[in-house]
């Protein structure tokens, strides 16, 4: 039985609820380290959703959200699972769609970006009670609904090569493929996505390069 039966069996009121995980990020771009991590996410609750704004920065971050969507399809990920949002911390866009009395949403961040660039204090409120974000781990035996609290999980990152090296950050990914030939570039996007298309590389090229 894994841990989270037991947990159920012992709070049967959670057992009710039913568990959203919204996977937040700039993803510029998207690539199959984040596909292995929405696929985590989606195996372990009832359901997950990439959830990204359209804002787009000169150099830091060039794809606008329709240009990200289309990368997340080619990874694998569902059309109808990436979400536009203002603020992806928040989400507020998604989440009140959802049943907030019933509904226990989860915010998939990734180990690296909890170690290297922390955003969740969970500090209380001016009145001391507890703020809205809670992290997940230590609230799994005890979570409220939406109405409630939202909480903040800690995703596996998902290690691959690009290039022959391991993939470290978009901002890497970035620079290396805008000094890169035709041929290393292609090669680069097949790393990326497990797969070559011209499609891709075009719109990599406009962007990046």
């Amino acid at each position: 039985m894994l841990i989270e039966d037991i947990i159920m069996e012992a709070n049967p009121a959670q057992s009710g609820y039913k568990k959203i995980a919204l996977m937040p990020g700039r993803f510029q771009p998207p690539h199959i380290g984040h596909l292995k991590a929405w696929q985590y996410l989606r195996d372990k609750y009832d359901d997950a959703y990439i959830v990204t704004s359209d804002k787009t920065e000169p150099g830091r971050s060039p794809f606008n959200f329709q240009e990200k969507k289309s990368l997340f399809i080619h990874a694998g990920v569902p059309s109808d699972h990436i979400i536009q949002v203002k603020n992806p911390y928040q989400a507020t866009e998604i989440v009140s769609q959802f049943d907030a009395n019933n509904t226990v949403v989860i915010f998939g961040v990734s180990e690296k970006d909890m170690t290297e660039d922390p955003r969740f204090g969970f500090k209380p409120k001016k009145d001391g009670s507890p703020g809205f974000l809670q992290p997940f781990k230590q609230n799994q035996a005890n979570l409220q609904p939406v109405s409630t609290h939202a909480y903040v999980a800690t995703v596996p990152t998902f290690k691959f090569n690009v290039g022959g090296v391991p993939m470290r950050s978009a901002t890497e990914f970035r620079r290396d493929f805008a000094q890169a030939d035709d041929s290393k570039q292609a090669q680069m996007i097949t790393d990326l996505y497990g797969k070559y298309s011209d499609k891709v590389h075009a719109l990599m090229r406009d962007k990046i390069v």
